[in-house]
C-alpha cells in the first residue's frame, strides 16, 4: 500500500518550515506527495535536495510564484517517472509502475482568476484524453457542489466548473471522497479574514472509476502549516507484509517520573534473582528485555493517548468550521487557540520523526561523504 498526500503548502521557502514538513512526511509514511503553490525556484531546489532522501520532480512558476511538485520517497522513486511538466508552475504528470499496473498521477494548481482557470482546464482536458488509470490531485480552486462551500461563499456553476465536469466525464473520473461521503461537509481551505471564517473544499482527488477498488481510504487532515488541509489517500497497490521495523527508545521517557521509578523497581526485582550471582550475562540480557518490553508498552500507550488528543483537536476544529458553514456564530478566538494547540502537536511529532531518522542512519549508515559535504555547503 502506498500513501499519497496532496497539499497546497501556501509557499514553502522557509527552510525551518520545510524541515518540519519533511518530518511530517516521514512520520506519516507518505510515499508520494503532490504539492501545490510551492513558490520554489531552481536555485532553491538545488539547495534543499539533500534534505529529502527521495526524488523531487517540480514545475516552478515565474517570479517565484505558483509551483507544483511531486515528492517520491526512496522506496518508490525507482517506480516513478516524470512524463511532463509545464513552464507555469501549474501542472506536472508522473507515472507510477507497480505490479504490472501503470498509474498516471497529476498534481495541478488551478488559477484564482476565472478566465485563466477555464483555459487551464481546457489544457488539462486535451492533455489527459488518452490517459488510463488516472489520478488527479491538487488545488482546483473550484468547488463541485453546494456542500463544498461554507459561510457566505457560494458554489458557482460557472465556466471553469462546467469544464471541470467535462474533464471528469471525458475521462470517467469522479470525486471519490464525495462519492463515499455524499452528505458530509468538510472543508480543505480555511481562512479568517476581518474576524470572519471563509472556507471551502477545493482540494480533492479525481480518480478513474476503474481504480476505485484500489483506493482503500481517503480523508482530510488539518494542519497548522497551511490554510489548506492534507488530502490523504491509501492506494492498495501491493500485498507485501511488512515487519515491525526498527524500535528506538523515546528518550523523553527519561523525564517521565512514572517510567523512571518503574525501571528502578524492575532493576531491584531482578537483583533478587539467582542469575544475578550465578550467571551475570544471562541476568543482564533478561533485565534489558524487561526494560525494553516495559518501554515499548508505555510508549505505545502514550502514543495512543497523544493520537486521541490530536484527533480530538482536529474534530473540534472541523466541528467549529461546520457550524460556521451552517450560519452559526462561532468563537473565532477559540478556533485560533485550537489551531495553535494543533501546531504544538505537530512540532512534537517532528521531534519524534527526527529521532527515528537519526536511529535509522546509525543502523544503516546510508549517508556518504557527499551528503555531509552538501549539508555543510548548505549551512
Amino acid at each position: 500500500m502506498v500513501v499519497i498526500c496532496s497539499l497546497n503548502c501556501n509557499g514553502m521557502r522557509n527552510v525551518v518550515n520545510l524541515q518540519r514538513f519533511l518530518s511530517i512526511v516521514q512520520d506519516r509514511k507518505f510515499g508520494i506527495v503532490l504539492l501545490q503553490e510551492t513558490f520554489w525556484d531552481d536555485d532553491f531546489i538545488q539547495s534543499i535536495k539533500h534534505m529529502y532522501e527521495g526524488d523531487i520532480y517540480y514545475s516552478n512558476g515565474t517570479d517565484g510564484r505558483q509551483g507544483v511538485a511531486v515528492l517520491a520517497c526512496k522506496y518508490y522513486k525507482d517506480k516513478i517517472k516524470c512524463i511532463y511538466k509545464d513552464d507555469q508552475g501549474r501542472f506536472i504528470h508522473v507515472t507510477y509502475h507497480e505490479n504490472d499496473t501503470l498509474v498516471n498521477f497529476v498534481s495541478l494548481y488551478a488559477s484564482n482568476v476565472v478566465s485563466d482557470r477555464g483555459n487551464f482546464f481546457d489544457f488539462v482536458i486535451d492533455y489527459t484524453k488518452d490517459l488510463d488509470n488516472l489520478i488527479i490531485g491538487g488545488d482546483f480552486n473550484t468547488s463541485l457542489s453546494v456542500l463544498d462551500r461554507g459561510s457566505k461563499t457560494c458554489h458557482m456553476n460557472d465556466e471553469p466548473y462546467r469544464k471541470l465536469t467535462k474533464l471528469m466525464d471525458d475521462n470517467n473520473l469522479y470525486d471519490i471522497w464525495r462519492a463515499r461521503n455524499p452528505d458530509c461537509r468538510i472543508f480543505s481551505w480555511k481562512r479568517i479574514s476581518e474576524g470572519k471564517l471563509q472556507q471551502s473544499r477545493i482540494d480533492y482527488f479525481l480518480v478513474s472509476r476503474n481504480m476505485s477498488s484500489f483506493v482503500q481510504s481517503l480523508y482530510y487532515s488539518v494542519t497548522s502549516m497551511s490554510d489548506h488541509s492534507f488530502v490523504i489517500m491509501n492506494l492498495n497497490s501491493t500485498c507485501i507484509e511488512r515487519g515491525p521495523g526498527l524500535w528506538v527508545l523515546n528518550n523523553t521517557l527519561l523525564f517521565n517520573e512514572e517510567y523512571v521509578q518503574r525501571v528502578k523497581d524492575i532493576i531491584s526485582q531482578e537483583k533478587e534473582s539467582e542469575l544475578f550471582h550465578r550467571d551475570f550475562l544471562v541476568w543482564w540480557d533478561n533485565l534489558k528485555y524487561r526494560i525494553k518490553r516495559y518501554s515499548q508498552i508505555l510508549s505505545s500507550d502514550l502514543a495512543k493517548q497523544n493520537k486521541r488528543e490530536y484527533y480530538k483537536l482536529e474534530r473540534q476544529i472541523n466541528n467549529l468550521c461546520e457550524k460556521a458553514a451552517s450560519g452559526i456564530v462561532i468563537d473565532i478566538a477559540k478556533l485560533e487557540s485550537l489551531k495553535l494547540e494543533l501546531s504544538n502537536f505537530e512540532i512534537e511529532k517532528c521531534k519524534g520523526a527526527a529521532l527515528r531518522a537519526k536511529a535509522i542512519w546509525a543502523v544503516e549508515s546510508d549517508k556518504n561523504t557527499k551528503y555531509f559535504l552538501n549539508l555543510e555547503k548548505y549551512k
